[in-house]
């Protein structure tokens, strides 16, 4: 009789195209994934995949067999999400998603002040500035920069980001000044315009998905970038340009799967999440700094 599990091996290989990243997808070692495709093809009693190169290119069979695999594991993920929906305990694990730079300027004090509300709720938070897949049950809770969520999750906008272009405290720079400049596009799409706008002369010396990276990038010397203010005001290493104008960018949601909103524990995160937002509004969306805002 087949061993149902090994069509989990089944998707991830087929997915990544390879066993060593069907193996990180899965945290197992590479050695599981070939046995356990192997015993699936020893189940069905034909070959699933071709390896071409270092590709793993599925078979016409194993075409069959992963459109199989994956109405199951729809089917078995939104059976878990309308359980979860109807828990009304608060108490159990809450897995929180969300851009890294989120993490010491606003999560962690969050996560702090409402788990000492909730202290029989745990939260696994993920950093990572991957779109996590709600549907799938990557995650209970999104936090995401965007203009367009989802179409099938709850979504609720928090704030919308304030976005300045920073240098090394200390500098003194202005716009003519800049030489160098370090281009961050995964907050906000928009992040190159300034360059052209404000600081044409410079040269692209860095560019990274990490606003980790550029913030350590602009204090290690490689060039200036483009920041959310509540993460640039907050460093004490950066100082803003003064004669490039503060802009309004993309907004912050808290993201949950529609079956799932009804979840007691979800729901009281979600409400906290909110009030804790509302109070640090002004932060994020630049109020109070001694230049106008603009619409990015």
């Amino acid at each position: 009789m087949m061993n149902w599990d090994d069509l989990r091996y089944l998707l991830a290989v087929a997915r990544s195209g390879s066993m060593s990243g069907a193996a990180r997808s899965l945290k197992v070692n590479h050695a599981t994934v070939i046995r356990r495709v192997r015993s699936l093809e020893e189940q069905l009693g034909t070959s699933l995949f071709d390896r071409v190169g270092h590709t793993y290119v599925i078979t016409p069979a194993g075409q069959v067999a992963f459109d199989a695999a994956e109405q199951m594991e729809e089917q078995s993920t939104g059976v878990e999400r309308q359980v979860v929906g109807q828990a009304t305990d608060l108490s159990g694990v809450i897995r929180v998603t969300a851009p890294e730079p989120m993490s010491e300027t606003i999560l962690v004090p969050l996560v702090r002040e409402f788990t000492a509300l909730y202290p029989d709720i745990c939260i696994e938070l993920s950093l990572s500035m991957r779109v996590y897949d709600l549907g799938m049950r990557e995650a209970d809770v999104a936090f995401r920069v965007t203009d367009n969520p989802p179409q099938d999750v709850v979504g609720t906008r928090l704030v919308r980001l304030a976005m300045a272009v920073y240098a090394p405290a200390g500098s003194a720079m202005m716009a003519a000044d800049i030489e160098e400049v370090i281009t961050f596009t995964a907050v906000d799409p928009s992040t190159d315009d300034w360059k052209a706008n404000y600081a044409p002369q410079a040269r692209v010396r860095l560019q990274t998905d990490s606003p980790s990276a550029a913030l350590h990038g602009i204090k290690g010397g490689l060039g200036v970038a483009r920041l959310p203010i509540a993460i640039g005001e907050a460093d004490a290493g950066l100082e803003r340009i003064p004669d490039i104008p503060v802009e309004l960018g993309l907004h912050v949601w808290l993201l949950t799967h529609v079956d799932v909103r009804t979840n007691a524990r979800i729901r009281v995160f979600r409400d906290f999440v909110m009030g804790f937002y509302a109070q640090r509004k002004a932060l994020w969306e630049g109020e109070g700094l001694d230049q106008g805002l603009s619409s990015g």
